[in-house]
């Protein structure tokens, strides 16, 4: 498989540019294959070492992540080493390689709050602006075409980022139509 395009997903204390992470999940994946991914990456954060770069918890977020359907999502991310958000950000740079497509679910999400994140922490954003993609709108072009269920916890960011690259794999399947 050759791994084009990456997907990635931010589990967060916020929905603002500047939210604090509490995961990274991330695939490198061909949007021309039928589910399928390559590589991974996964880390737990310390939310305390991402309010010391200046990301913001919310507290109406953090209320919502109690809720008892994110009960395994939270279970899952305490059960994980939480590491602090510059090694997090750096062994994203490392594993990422060189520049390609990140897809987030959200134009002002996942890539924006990873952006502000590398900005915060004073390390250099891994892709260029002109490669960010937004996986929801690409989404509402084929609304009858299901998300895939890959097994996985709902809000665990590695299985979510599985879970979309699978779907935009299927969309394009179905809309016959390049990325």
């Amino acid at each position: 498989m050759e791994a084009k395009h990456c997907m990635v997903d931010c589990e967060t204390w916020g929905t603002n540019n500047e939210a604090v992470i509490i995961s990274i999940g991330a695939v490198l994946f061909d949007p021309y294959a039928q589910h399928t991914v390559g590589e991974s990456f996964h880390v737990a954060i310390d939310p305390s070492s991402c309010t010391f770069y200046g990301l913001k918890p919310d507290m109406t977020t953090i209320m919502w992540w109690m809720g008892e359907e994110r009960d395994e999502a939270r279970k899952t991310h305490m059960e994980q080493e939480q590491i602090d958000l510059a090694s997090a950000l750096d062994g994203f740079i490392s594993w990422f390689g060189e520049d390609k497509p990140v897809w987030g679910y959200g134009a002002v999400f996942d890539n924006v709050i990873l952006r502000s994140a590398f900005r915060l922490v004073g390390l250099k954003c891994p892709w260029s602006f002109r490669n960010d993609r937004c996986f929801r709108t690409f989404t509402y072009l084929a609304p009858l075409v299901p998300r895939p269920t890959n097994g996985g916890v709902v809000h665990h960011a590695l299985d979510d980022a599985k879970s979309q690259a699978y779907w935009l794999q299927a969309i394009r399947l179905a809309l016959g139509c390049s990325v």
